[in-house]
């Protein structure tokens, strides 16, 4: 303690209170306590005693826990046109990356998903089947967590390992096993989940050739293109023209074919 007029009357009281103490313990004739506490009015000290006992609580609080500080990413907020909605808010200026490398890494074997997922939707989007199926729901998901509609990259983590859960929980696919199957085996793996789908499948993969049938390679307008090849060689048909007792004709046919570059 630093010997100024205050300390210097602190001492004197604390003085005073121990003479008061011995005076009163000698004339009782009573055993004198092994411990005594005296408290003494510090009033310049009171201030700093309150802050180091804050400092003590803040490094303490520090280190069995973190201090969330909730602020507006100013990557995020047009500072000089835009309102601050809370004003008890801060601004914060962010500088770890929005997509590290771990997320890039997953964004890129969700988006190889697409174009098989596409594929289904194009072979089941219009059946009945495709609406309550498993594959209608992972293609809602995949476009909405990636955010393809909007292109704003403004991907969240917890929604890329929702999906990642999703993958492992339903299909039993981890995301080694994602960024190595094909576009096939992922189809027949998705399709496995659906039953109605996979027989929808095989339904319409026996009805295609009835919705398809066979196109006639030679064929004019009225469908009569051999009859008519026959006609112009033979004359309708009369291989023995009027007046004509024996006729013996040639017929020579010449295909050739040109190169056009």
């Amino acid at each position: 303690m630093k010997r100024t007029e205050s300390s210097i009357a602190n001492y004197v009281e604390l003085i005073c209170k121990l003479a008061q103490d011995y005076e009163a313990y000698s004339a009782q004739n009573s055993a004198v306590p092994d411990k005594l506490t005296y408290k003494v009015s510090v009033p310049e000290e009171t201030p700093l005693i309150e802050r180091n006992a804050r400092i003590a609580a803040l490094t303490e609080l520090t280190q069995e826990s973190t201090i969330t500080k909730t602020a507006f990413d100013t990557r995020r907020i047009d500072q000089e046109t835009s309102r601050n909605p809370r004003e008890n808010l801060q601004y914060w200026s962010r500088s770890d990356q929005f997509i590290d490398q771990d997320m890039q890494d997953k964004i890129e074997i969700f988006a190889n998903m697409l174009k098989p997922l596409d594929e289904l939707k194009e072979s089941f989007g219009t059946q009945p089947e495709w609406h309550s199926s498993y594959a209608r729901a992972l293609y809602d998901a995949v476009y909405r967590i990636l955010r393809i509609k909007e292109a704003d990259l403004d991907i969240f983590r917890p929604q890329v390992a929702y999906l990642e859960q999703l993958m492992f929980a339903r299909y039993r696919l981890s995301m080694e096993e994602l960024s190595k199957i094909s576009s096939l085996d992922f189809k027949n793996i998705i399709l496995k989940k659906d039953e109605n789908l996979l027989k929808r499948g095989a339904y319409l993969h026996m009805t295609k050739a009835a919705d398809n049938p066979p196109k006639t390679i030679i064929k004019d307008s009225d469908g009569n293109m051999q009859q008519n090849i026959v006609n112009a060689i033979f004359g309708n048909n009369n291989f023995r023209r009027d007046g004509e007792r024996t006729v013996e004709r040639t017929i020579t046919i010449t295909i050739k074919d040109q190169v056009i570059d």
